[in-house]
């Protein structure tokens, strides 16, 4: 069977499954306005199921700022590919795209996305509103942190954008990357226009972008 992001709440029976819920706010408390989608890898096998080919599931926000959404677990016995995450993608109104990627396994049904979502620790403008609170453990240790250490840390929990540069005309540009995972490509003219291509990912740390006349620009790796 076919299965599509319209179908999600709808899935075919003996599958596993987690329930994914969120919320978002400002640190005001206004609900951000926006959509977050949930990408799997393009052919999913089950066993005792057809093949799943999917797209990528995406839910908007309601007037809270808050969704609520059901997919495929990650740990599913015998899946193929064995070991998957999903490749989250955040677009709200006033905010930078920010793709992160997490597991669903079946077992932790329900879950919320700010427990699993990677969480600056100094910078951001919105907050992911967590769940019910848990029981109390016990006090740590005090420690210190540095400003190097906390920048160490923003950069590998959440990767800042790449920019790369087509200085000579092509149809094709090729555009190595070293984020860690299958980034978001904005494509802008030398004027500073967006303009449309083609993506494709031939490589993990390479993105492709295919135009009908040769172009001159600049790519912006989300």
């Amino acid at each position: 069977m076919i299965f599509t992001a319209d179908m999600v709440k709808a899935l075919p029976e003996g599958v596993p499954s987690t329930l994914l819920r969120g919320r978002y706010i400002a640190p005001d408390g206004t609900p951000l306005v926006g959509k977050v989608s949930f990408a799997a890898p393009s052919v999913l096998t089950l066993p005792g199921s057809d093949v799943i080919s999917t797209t990528a599931a995406t839910v908007t926000l309601d007037e809270t700022g808050a969704f609520e959404v059901r997919l495929i677990a990650t740990d599913a016995p015998g899946m193929s590919p064995a070991k998957w995450t999903y490749q989250v993608t955040e677009k709200f109104k006033g905010v930078p795209p920010r793709i992160f990627h997490v597991l669903l396994p079946a077992s932790a049904d329900p879950v919320q996305i700010a427990d699993i979502a990677p969480i600056s620790p100094y910078a951001g403008i919105y907050m992911p509103v967590t769940g019910p609170q848990g029981e109390k453990g016990e006090p740590g240790t005090p420690g210190e942190v540095t400003l190097a250490q906390l920048d160490a840390l923003e950069a590998r929990v959440a990767p800042r954008p790449q920019e790369w540069t087509q200085a000579a005309p092509s149809t094709e540009w090729t555009i190595p990357h070293s984020l860690p995972y299958r980034p978001l490509v904005s494509l802008y003219d030398t004027s500073g226009r967006e303009i449309g291509g083609l993506v494709d990912y031939p490589s993990p740390t390479t993105v492709t972008a295919r135009f009908a006349y040769a172009e001159t620009g600049s790519a912006v790796l989300h």
